[in-house]
């Protein structure tokens, strides 16, 4: 039974990955605010911004670099810079409440994407939980009057950042398993790279000499480079160790729903009822998968010690 002290520090860390969570979900209504702006020119600035808060604040653990840190960070930064890219791409032709939704795949797609790679089966409870959230987006998709299911070119972008988001998401996973990677220093090259992605393509197109057209756009980056990037990114790295794996997808599930919350309420976006029954049931969906489970995980130890005892 864990102490008071590791308690604590679990509600501690829960809250704490829900501001990560909040915040991600407020990237969605902020990149709405500078949808004028070149894609890649927005990916330069936004991470230029995280790499260097990063820099700053972790400055003295430069001394633990090494050649891993520098590599993993950047081999994943191209999965983040494709998953940002094809995100705020996307959301130039799509609603923020359907693109802040349309990321919940990704937390279907890593289980299929682990069982193409790595060969791990895929149980019932996925099974269950994809066919949901199956039903949730055709709900949230549907339009009256226009024919059926309704998937706009803004929306498949959005789907493939969520694979894109998949795969880092599965690559953080094995990083983080090596004692020489330091997790603040690799997500300041992580952040970092991701910039640096940015900046070469735009200046190829030539959007690197765009100019803000107002405050609200340059407010809306700095924003999503502190806050949505920085911190969030560093929130999860960091608190993610201390709470239970069923209830980090719980918390994280939040993103999506912050994200259609603040894009009604700061942007005035609306849906129809059929929209939001469906983003209910995509909801649904997630939660039942952790839900789920973390109760069949937390099943499997007692089945081994009582197989244990019965061999004694």
């Amino acid at each position: 039974m864990p102490n008071q002290n590791h308690k604590l520090s679990e509600r501690t860390a829960a809250v704490g990955l829900m501001v990560a969570a909040l915040f991600w979900g407020l990237s969605y209504p902020l990149t709405k605010y500078v949808e004028a702006c070149p894609t890649f020119y927005i990916i330069s600035l936004r991470f230029g911004i995280a790499a260097l808060c990063l820099a700053i604040a972790f400055h003295r653990k430069f001394k633990l670099l090494n050649r891993d840190v520098i590599k993993y960070a950047f081999l994943l930064s191209f999965a983040v810079f494709l998953m940002f890219a094809f995100g705020i791409w996307g959301i130039k032709y799509t609603t923020s409440v359907r693109s802040s939704f349309f990321t919940t795949l990704s937390f279907l797609m890593i289980p299929v994407l682990n069982r193409v790679l790595f060969k791990i089966k895929i149980s019932k409870i996925i099974v269950i939980s994809a066919l949901l959230c199956l039903v949730g987006v055709f709900l949230l998709c549907y339009a009256p009057g226009m024919g059926g299911l309704v998937i706009n070119s803004g929306d498949l972008l959005c789907i493939l950042a969520a694979v894109a988001g998949s795969f880092h998401i599965i690559l953080v996973e094995k990083v983080s398993k090596n004692p020489r990677v330091d997790s603040s220093l690799f997500t300041v090259f992580l952040m970092g790279f991701i910039s640096l992605w940015g900046t070469l393509i735009a200046s190829i197109t030539g959007d690197i000499h765009y100019s803000l057209t107002g405050s609200s756009q340059l407010i809306a980056i700095i924003l999503m480079g502190v806050f949505c990037s920085a911190v969030s990114f560093c929130l999860q790295t960091h608190l993610e160790a201390f709470v239970s794996p069923d209830r980090v997808g719980v918390i994280f599930a939040l993103e999506p729903a912050s994200g259609c919350i603040l894009s009604v309420i700061l942007l005035g976006e609306t849906m129809r009822f059929t929209g939001w029954l469906g983003a209910v049931i995509i909801m649904v969906s997630i939660l039942y998968m952790e839900f789920a489970a973390g109760k069949e995980a937390s099943k499997q130890p007692e089945t081994e010690d009582s197989k244990r005892k019965g061999s004694a």
